[in-house]
């Protein structure tokens, strides 16, 4: 291998390859990126057998060949160059050598086919998405995706094409997230509206990337496939059945209540500043034009705050994990938000008012305080 490609333009299709590299894994080449240098071009690729990411850079190259080289040092190195320019030479086997001005590191690798397979998305339904409004759904219901790895069917967001529409919807058991815009531009249709599990990982990844333009999303048997310019996000499909999110959300909640977003938010987290680490819990007091946020803790004290709202029905009181309430008012992009409730015993329902989505909620279940 020998190539000399643009520092800036590497570095940039570097940079969003970390997150995919395994740090902590038995399989050494896990660690790693693919370097291939082939035809114009550069191909960067990296896996954790789950989440795949391959890009490429245009490049001036005098011979082929391919290597995979330890991903942390390798991005280190070319943060850290100075120049315009970066060499690329494989003067040894399984060696890279990397020159940039003054600068030359020699770094060990791996033979190219030690690097896993890496999986293609072929068949299947297609869609061209609007990316920007894809992101943006992501970043509404990312929150409430389950960590816990026993629930692995909550351990992605249900994405389902409706037509012209996309929704997006996670739940963790305790609060659900449901998001549906316009986001299809090209695709979809009666094949795909059964939805697809979309793994946290990728999820997140997607949530780095920064385009202004349109991703080509394709589904295939296992794996799905969001392309992005140059770049190309495989993931593998989640197994499982997702709940029957429709029956979860509260449709009799007759009470509302419309809070300024931003006092609701700042209120719930200065309140939950004496909750305990493993109670997290705030009770809601709602009364006619105010509701009474308060907290207790044995071990620390007492916190109250008052904050004003449109509400003019009977009293109502809950008790509710503050973290579930001030992620779902961060993610929302309106200055006024709606709170639908019941009972003590039933789940509250958020709404933004009159948000850019055909449909965005928020269902947090109550909590005996």
């Amino acid at each position: 291998m020998d190539v000399r490609l643009s520092r800036a333009d590497f570095f940039t299709e570097l940079v969003p390859m970390q997150g995919i590299v395994e740090r902590k894994t038995t399989i050494p080449a896990l660690a790693h990126i693919l370097l291939t240098a082939r035809g114009e071009s550069l191909l960067l690729a990296a896996t954790d057998l789950d989440v795949s990411l391959t890009s490429s850079v245009a490049a001036d190259i005098a011979r082929p060949g391919a290597i995979a080289v330890q991903a942390k040092k390798l991005i280190e190195i070319v943060r850290a160059l100075e120049g315009d320019e970066v060499h690329l030479v494989e003067e040894e086997p399984n060696s890279l050598t990397i020159k940039a001005g003054k600068s030359r590191f020699r770094i060990r690798g791996l033979p190219a086919d030690d690097f896993p397979t890496l999986p293609t998305v072929a068949g299947g339904s297609t869609a061209q998405l609007s990316f920007a409004n894809l992101k943006r759904m992501i970043a509404k219901v990312l929150f409430a995706v389950s960590a816990e790895e026993s629930r692995f069917q909550l351990n992605g967001a249900l994405m389902k094409l409706k037509g012209s529409s996309l929704e997006v919807v996670a739940t963790d058991g305790h609060r659900l997230a449901l998001v549906e815009t316009a986001a299809a531009k090209e695709g979809g249709g009666e094949e795909s509206q059964e939805g697809v599990l979309v793994p946290r990982k990728a999820l997140q990844e997607l949530l780095r990337f920064d385009s202004d333009g349109d991703v080509a999303y394709q589904r295939g048997a296992h794996h799905l496939s969001f392309r992005l310019g140059q770049r190309e996000l495989i993931c593998r499909i989640l197994e499982g059945t997702f709940p029957d999110y429709e029956r979860v959300i509260a449709k009799e909640n007759e009470y509302r209540a419309v809070f300024d977003r931003r006092a609701l938010l700042d209120a719930v987290r200065r309140v939950a500043l004496l909750t305990g680490d493993r109670a997290r819990a705030i009770r809601l007091s709602l009364v006619e034009g105010e509701i009474t946020i308060s907290a207790a803790n044995p071990d620390l004290g007492e916190a109250v705050e008052e904050v004003s709202c449109d509400y003019d029905g009977p009293e109502v009181r809950l008790g509710m994990n503050p973290d579930y309430l001030t992620e779902f008012l961060a993610a929302v992009e309106t200055d006024r938000v709606r709170l639908e409730l019941k009972d003590e015993n039933t789940q509250a329902v958020g709404y933004p008012e009159q948000g850019p989505d055909q449909r965005y909620l928020c269902v947090i279940m109550p909590m005996r305080i």
